[in-house]
């Protein structure tokens, strides 16, 4: 697959979004042309709305030093340059982790934020909101050496003390930094990098995240364990001629494997230099039994299946783009490697947003059909009675009358226990949310940071961090358990209305915390294996120990609040499509009643009850077509309700 054909599927990803953002706006649209909307669909339609456009499939890439990881990324997306565009020679490598993408509003820059920002308490997400934080490099796209010159600035490092390299968290004894004889030490002049880049795989939304080595990954904890684990697939990188060393393993046990477990990520190992293999003496079946015989050992070192493992040759590979020689292009294997990122990286996320779409809005948009679909069979049945009736047999007529009245006093009671338990229900649903209050959670935050503040040793911050993290747990066990008690009560009114009015199109939107429990579990879980990983001589110094502490806190801090946000928007919407029926079910008992009224007093004919009637259907019948437009539309992996009669 060439960079083309990758182009191509990252294009239909994006065509896609579209196609289901304007689906989204035409029910807008369908809800306000008809006055059925509420705050809260319009809300739920808006966020969607900002996650389909915003949103970009990240692929990382991770290596320790000298794997040709840079390598890499210049021969997948930068080979049309006809250069080396990143600096990947022998001593001038990537020293900072660098994100590639390709920004619209500001055109083409390298944006390098100071190692020194190491000292401050303000998150990378942070600082990405304040441009001026950032020393900018304009690009010229038209000049290719004004761009390697440009890209040359993120293997820049710079020479500190000791001590400074210690307080910013790069230096550590016994991490086999060399020492000069005057006791200082090289370090990275840059923290993170930015570099927006108008490629044409950036432009269909793709994003590159450069990670530079186990030292970079284990002194920035963000980025382990924030934008690692923000990115749809990782791509870890090994030198074929070396195999597996102690600082591959390092890096895989405890940053990278863990994308493995985890279906909505990929995970693809390359085995990089198989150029070193090439023998002229010897023949391709030789080769490729020296190869796979690599390929196999990884594979049982690393514990993931042969078929996720990539033997390539990135330098050939760049070589082959740059002269245009496709034989050299095959020989190298990289194609191998773009049809996974171009089939099923893609494919993979668009079934993630998929599912996605359904849940916030896929259930909306069902709700609608199933409440028109519930009046266009109610107004046929009442169609069917009236044409089956003899207009002069008042005694069919009367009797229809009483058993309609009777069905409106059983209705009627029934309402009565249903606002009843509504009430109830608003009550539990207000405790849900209370017992995800955010002044709570930041009231615990802040408390943290005023004992770690006041810890000075190690051991001390990590008995605070143990606390808060057993009480930010605590918080989202209790609302769990008044998850599953709402999720009954709801579930008991639904049924309650299916046994005794026939309303079985209408389903309660589920609620779980269960989601977020998982979440917080493997954020935890990951917090500490990070700081017990093997850059934990680093992570003896409190500006690192704070700075990870600080990381997953704000992740869970994210996570409550998605919580809370979620359960609000779940507590005001889930009785909204049983309301819409109740409503609708009144109306045409009221209707109906109405109309025998008529027949019975002799003031309208059978003939006119039946035109009103039909009359009155067509409308509904047009509201369903035009709504059934944006159920073709979602139609791409949605469950789509049945369609009403005709």
């Amino acid at each position: 697959m060439s960079d083309d054909q990758i182009q191509e599927r990252l294009h239909a990803y994006r065509e896609w979004r579209g196609q289901i953002a304007q689906a989204l706006q035409s029910y807008r649209a369908w809800l306000d042309k008809y006055g059925l909307g509420s705050p809260q669909e319009d809300e739920s339609i808006t966020s969607m709305l900002h996650s389909l456009m915003s949103d970009r499939i990240t692929v990382a890439f991770a290596a320790e030093f000298s794997r040709g990881k840079t390598e890499l990324i210049n021969a997948l997306f930068f080979a049309q340059t006809g250069v080396r565009l990143l600096p990947s020679s022998p001593g001038r490598t990537t020293m900072c982790p660098t994100e590639i993408f390709f920004d619209k509003a500001h055109g083409s820059y390298i944006r390098l934020l100071s190692i020194d920002t190491r000292l401050n308490d303000m998150p990378l997400s942070e600082y990405k909101l304040h441009a001026e934080s950032w020393m900018q490099i304009d690009l010229d796209c038209n000049s290719i050496p004004q761009m390697q010159h440009a890209f040359k600035e993120l293997a820049a490092v710079k020479r500190v003390s000791v001590a400074e390299a210690t307080q910013l968290g790069l230096y550590a004894e016994d991490t086999g930094t060399q020492v000069a004889e005057d006791g200082t030490v090289d370090i990275p002049c840059w923290r993170h990098a930015l570099i927006s880049f108008p490629h044409p795989l950036l432009q269909e939304g793709l994003t590159i995240l450069d990670t530079p080595g186990l030292n970079a990954l284990g002194s920035e904890p963000e980025l382990t364990l924030s934008m690692l684990p923000s990115a749809q697939a990782v791509v870890f990188v090994l030198a074929a001629d070396t195999g597996v060393t102690k600082s591959d393993m390092d890096m895989w046990q405890n940053h990278v494997r863990g994308f493995g477990a985890s279906r909505s990520r990929g995970l693809a190992v390359v085995l990089n230099k198989i150029d070193a293999m090439w023998d002229e003496l010897q023949d391709e079946t030789a080769l490729e039994r020296t190869i796979h015989k690599q390929v196999d050992s990884t594979a049982k070192i690393l514990e993931v299946d042969e078929k996720a493992i990539f033997p390539i040759s990135a330098k050939q590979a760049l070589l082959a783009k740059i002269k245009h020689d496709p034989a050299l292009l095959g020989k190298s294997r990289l194609p191998s490697l773009e049809r996974y990122l171009g089939d099923d990286v893609v494919s993979q996320r668009r079934t993630i947003m998929m599912n996605v779409v359904n849940d916030k809005v896929g259930g909306l948009v069902q709700d609608s059909a199933n409440v028109l679909a519930a009046q266009i069979k109610e107004l046929d049945k009442q169609l069917a009675d009236l044409r089956g009736v003899d207009s002069n047999n008042h005694a069919t007529i009367k009797g229809l009358m009483v058993e309609t009245r009777e069905q409106q006093g059983r209705y009627m009671t029934s309402v009565e226990d249903f606002q009843a338990s509504r009430r109830v229900l608003s009550v539990q649903a207000r405790m849900l949310v209370d017992s995800l209050s955010l002044e709570r959670v930041d009231g615990i935050i802040k408390q943290t940071r005023r004992d770690m503040a006041s810890s000075l040793t190690t051991i001390g911050m990590k008995g605070v961090m143990k606390k808060v993290l057993d009480d930010l747990h605590a918080i989202a066990n209790r609302a769990g358990d008044i998850a599953g008690e709402t999720q009954q009560l709801v579930q008991a009114i639904y049924k309650k209305f299916e046994e005794e009015h026939g309303f079985a199109a209408a389903k309660p939107v589920q609620f779980s915390m269960r989601k977020y429990q998982l979440d917080l579990e493997q954020l935890f879980a990951e917090g500490e294996a990070f700081r017990n990983s093997a850059s934990a001589a680093l992570l003896e110094q409190s500006v690192v120990i704070q700075r990870l502490y600080g990381t997953v806190v704000a992740r869970a801090r994210d996570i409550i609040v998605q919580a809370n946000k979620d359960a609000t928007n779940w507590g005001a919407m889930v009785l909204s499509p049983l309301v819409l029926q109740i409503k609708d079910h009144k109306k045409a008992i009221e209707t109906r009643l109405e109309m025998l009224r008529k027949i019975s007093e002799s003031t309208q004919t059978l003939d006119e009850t039946i035109a009103e009637l039909e009359q009155q259907l067509a409308p509904l019948r047009q509201q369903y077509g035009e709504l059934e437009d944006v159920l073709n539309a979602l139609r791409g992996g949605a469950e789509i309700p049945q369609k009403a009669a005709a």
